[in-house]
């Protein structure tokens, strides 16, 4: 008999998982959590008589799976050097993806993220150590399950400006 009691409180338990992930809500990082996994690769123009230079780009999610953070680096040949630590996390308050980081030079970068057709929107803004304050803008845009582009744009005289695309490759 407590074969059988089991058993169905083991049944029941499975449906109700069942029944609950059914109705969970789409995940707030949709938008952003295929970017988890494999290293990002954007090579980068520079001198013929020097190394090639890339930017690497890797993405996690936190242990408790409520933001995913991603941490950047310059790389010449064997040579790495740290560029941007950061983070995404859902903003209930503002119903949208926030983004926070900083870069090696001690600014911090934060802001909103809005999806516009096929690419992310970063509404940001990048306060400097000496608190000197900029707008950015950049525009991710996948381009399949292994590549992405960043269009990053300043905001000059009101108007937005392109500064630079970069183009990321997924390696694995």
């Amino acid at each position: 008999m407590k074969k059988i009691l089991w058993m169905v409180a083991l049944l029941v338990a499975g449906s109700l998982w069942a029944d609950e992930a059914k109705s969970a809500p789409a995940s707030p990082f949709a938008a952003v959590e295929s970017l988890v996994g494999g290293v990002w690769v954007a090579p980068m123009p520079g001198p013929k008589d020097q190394p090639p230079l890339s930017l690497e780009l890797r993405f996690a999610w936190t242990e408790n799976r409520q933001s995913i953070r991603f941490e950047s680096a310059w790389v010449r040949g064997d040579k790495r050097k740290a560029y941007t630590d950061g983070f995404y996390a859902w903003n209930a308050a503002k119903q949208k993806l926030a983004i926070f980081y900083t870069d090696a030079g001690g600014s911090l970068t934060e802001g909103l993220i809005t999806p516009d057709g096929d690419a992310l929107v970063n509404d940001l803004v990048s306060t400097a150590p000496d608190g000197k304050a900029e707008l950015i803008q950049v525009r991710l845009t996948k381009n399949g399950p292994d590549a992405f582009t960043n269009a990053i744009f300043l905001q000059k005289d009101g108007v937005w400006t392109p500064f630079v695309t970069v183009r990321y490759e997924r390696k694995k």
